[in-house]
């Protein structure tokens, strides 16, 4: 009886045949992408972005100096040592702020409806990284240079790392009740993306940091040709700067916006609340 159950079920399903195969990728993703894997790399991610920071302003203050003597101009090496300072001030206030999020995302749980939301977002995070992967090898093969790559690269990590935080939403304190509206799932959803950025903000702290450190690196090389390509490679060199220092002042930056975004969704959540308890209290 059991088995002709299962065979009419079976033929009646025969058309969710690649949704099976996929449910089955999606576990062997889930099993992978785990929570050791999670906290081993922020752990890393951290010591990987504050080694980079230092090495940034080496190179900084290094390719500043070469320029000036090569230009015989003393501004430049002015630059280089402001840079070189500038640079372990926003390591101090990295430092502070990068554990400060994961502190401040388990004292906020939210809540969702079901996981479907959850695994679909885990699923095609998973599947674009691949894809974001490839498509850059294949970039970084046409153009023959390694920056199409590192970009390509770092933009997988942070997928297969969203991913990662979504298959195990207890690591940003996301639970699942079925007891929900439909206002308080938009919350639940937009708290998601919240707390999954500023979870993953370690990562993007140390790959930011340490892929525009490469690319200073790869400029700076430029300092050794002739004039005109002197010029060039120090302006490229100063343009790494900015982007450097965005990446090292993203701890600071994303636990003020999660505070502030965080407050006008806990106004939201308490209104919501309020029909909820005139019923109680009418009844």
């Amino acid at each position: 009886m059991n088995q002709s159950k299962k065979a009419k079920t079976g033929s009646a399903e025969g058309h969710l045949f690649g949704v099976r195969i996929l449910e089955k990728v999606y576990k062997w993703l889930e099993g992978i992408l785990n929570v050791n894997v999670l906290d081993f790399a922020t752990k890393w991610a951290g010591r990987i972005g504050h080694w980079s920071l230092v090495a940034a302003a080496g190179l900084g203050f290094l390719f500043s100096l070469i320029f000036a003597i090569r230009i015989n101009k003393f501004d430049s090496f002015l630059i280089g040592i402001g840079w070189f300072l500038l640079v372990f001030v926003i390591q101090f206030t990295a430092q502070r702020f990068l554990g400060a999020g994961k502190t401040l995302i388990g004292n906020n749980t939210s809540r969702l409806a079901s996981k479907a939301f959850l695994e679909c977002v885990a699923f095609l995070a998973a599947i674009l990284g691949v894809v974001v992967l490839i498509s850059s090898i294949i970039t970084a093969v046409r153009a023959g240079s390694l920056m199409p790559f590192l970009s390509g690269l770092g933009g997988f990590v942070f997928l297969e790392f969203l991913a990662m935080v979504t298959f195990h939403p207890q690591t940003i304190t996301t639970e699942i009740v079925k007891e929900t509206s439909a206002g308080q799932e938009a919350l639940g959803i937009i708290t998601y993306f919240l707390k999954a950025l500023l979870r993953l903000v370690p990562i993007l702290f140390g790959l930011g940091v340490l892929i525009f450190t490469i690319y200073m690196l790869i400029d700076g090389f430029g300092l050794f040709g002739n004039e005109m390509r002197t010029a060039s490679s120090w302006m490229k060199v100063q343009m790494r700067a900015p982007q450097i220092l965005t990446y090292a002042i993203l701890p600071f930056l994303s636990y003020i916006l999660f505070v502030l975004f965080y407050l006008v969704v806990d106004i939201i959540r308490s209104i919501l609340v309020v029909p909820e308890k005139l019923d109680k209290l009418s009844k």
